[in-house]
């Protein structure tokens, strides 16, 4: 199908996306449109199929640009940063003609795996199933998303999922970061495609990156649109990698009142708030959606989908307990304490842990060291540097609070006795 697309620059997305009858209904974890399946066995680069593709999705003056680009990838080789940086180029004219309401699901998604076939060797850049089908993230009736970032003439605010004015799900730097800035640990040119689809279980959603093996420094900023505040012991979790330090998904139009409800419920309740959205799609700035946008975490890679876990409480546990030592002498080996969600092994990031020691008597003693650090993605710490300052016996014990969390309940444990000699 033969779509033309203005500008990339522009964001259009016509009325009849943005319906009632498509914001309230459950977003499906499949498509809602019969598409085809992507093709079958490995595949290859064929720089001619790519120009015959382009010319069936893209429409006038755009079909011959991007056979240009394509003709500018051949030029340097398939694999080359080249043909990397004229790839995502033609990718994001491919977003671009999403957001205009293109709905040659087939073709688009056949050209993005031709694309990645001559941009990418190494199957750790490509996607885990390849060809993949990106069919639900360029329909723009589906609630997918499809999105380019990183380069200098791209977009530069956060990937959301469709509708855009009601999004459910995104992806975006943290803070005051950029997407260049978050990218530029990776191989040149450092661009990435960030895509999804709604996830198969309610309040879920699954993203993924090509290439696959970005990694993002500082952490992005993954959201779903759940109360905050509502959801006060929630964390959210990836499915390949576990929970993630909680963070605020500013970017996310306000997802107030918002608990875990189905996902038509949840719909409907922020079309009663967001009527008037129907009349046209606002700005995409982070800046135009109020604290707390939605539940989010912070992850250095993005492979799976991501959702809320409750985390009512968290369990402290000495996996290295403290040993007899001198006076001043430090405790070797390190102590080191794990935070696990109750009645699990998942291991909960982001706790700040605060270790003190009293005598038998339960008395305060005098504990030197760096007392206070926060746990890892293993959800560990490590205290290295204690001693005491002077002699008897001994027990530690640690307190903690989830980071931004307080209403995750951290009973204090304690250690075994140790003894400090002269």
């Amino acid at each position: 199908m033969r779509f033309k697309v203005t500008g990339i620059g522009v964001v259009v997305v016509a009325l009849a996306g943005i319906a009632c009858s498509d914001r309230i209904q459950p977003v499906p974890a499949a498509p809602l449109m019969q598409s085809a399946a992507p093709p079958s066995g490995p595949l290859t680069c064929d720089f001619k199929s790519l120009s015959q593709l382009a010319s069936h999705y893209f429409g006038g003056p755009e079909a011959k640009a991007m056979r240009d680009l394509i003709s500018q990838m051949q030029a340097a080789g398939a694999f080359s940063v080249t043909a990397k940086d004229r790839g995502f180029d033609v990718m994001a004219h491919i977003a671009a003609n999403v957001k205009a309401g293109n709905t040659d699901v087939a073709d688009a998604s056949s050209l993005t795996n031709g694309l990645l076939a001559c941009m990418f060797s190494a199957a750790a850049d490509l996607p885990a199933t390849f060809p993949e089908d990106f069919t639900i993230a360029t329909n723009p009736a589906d609630s997918g998303g499809y999105e380019v970032r990183g380069g200098g003439s791209d977009l530069t605010g956060p990937v959301l999922s469709r509708p855009l004015n009601a999004p459910f799900s995104g992806v975006g730097p943290s803070g005051t970061n950029t997407w260049p800035g978050i990218l530029s640990g990776n191989a040149a040119p450092a661009r990435v495609l960030v895509y999804g689809e709604p996830g198969a279980l309610p309040l879920t959603y699954e993203w993924r990156v090509v290439p696959r093996s970005t990694q993002f420094s500082p952490p992005a900023i993954v959201g779903v649109c759940l109360d905050a505040n509502a959801n006060a012991t929630s964390l959210l979790s990836e499915s390949s990698v576990g929970l993630l330090p909680f963070a605020d998904a500013a970017f996310l139009p306000p997802c107030s009142g918002i608990a875990m409800q189905s996902w038509s419920s949840q719909f409907a309740s922020r079309m009663a708030r967001w009527g008037m959205a129907l009349f046209g799609p606002p700005s995409l700035s982070a800046t135009t959606f109020l604290n707390p946008g939605g539940l989010a975490g912070s992850t250095g890679g993005i492979h799976s989908v991501f959702g809320p876990q409750v985390v009512a409480s968290v369990t402290l546990t000495f996996t290295v307990q403290p040993t007899d030592v001198t006076v001043n002498q430090i405790i070797t080996p390190p102590v080191v304490v794990l935070v696990t969600a109750a009645g699990t092994t998942t291991p909960v990031p982001n706790v700040t842990i605060t270790l003190t020691s009293v005598n038998n008597n339960g008395t305060p003693a005098v504990l030197q060291g760096t007392l206070t650090k926060t746990t890892d993605a293993t959800g560990t710490v490590t205290f290295n540097d204690l001693s005491e300052a002077k002699t008897g016996a001994y027990t530690l014990v640690a307190n903690g609070t989830v980071n931004g969390r307080p209403a995750i309940g951290v009973p204090q444990t304690t250690s075994i006795r140790f003894n400090v000699r002269p």
